[in-house]
């Protein structure tokens, strides 16, 4: 993986390939796994990200009264 370039599609297709790796076909709860872990894994970015936008939403309230002053 060190030769892929970030952001290509080969770059994402060796992240895929090692999920898929994963799955086992005797054991269906390995594939609900990985299913539920991308899932929590959206929802907790999607988190962080709301309260980086909430942050940067203070900062600039904040900075806006510093300068009208």
């Amino acid at each position: 993986m060190a030769n892929l370039k970030y952001g290509t599609p080969e770059f994402y297709c060796e992240h895929f390939s090692d999920l898929l790796a994963d799955v086992d076909g005797e054991d269906s709860a390995t594939a609900d796994s990985i299913i539920q872990g991308f899932l929590t894994a959206v929802d907790e970015w999607f988190d962080y990200h709301e309260r980086q936008a909430d942050a940067y939403a203070k900062l600039r309230e904040r900075v806006r009264e510093a300068l009208a002053v």
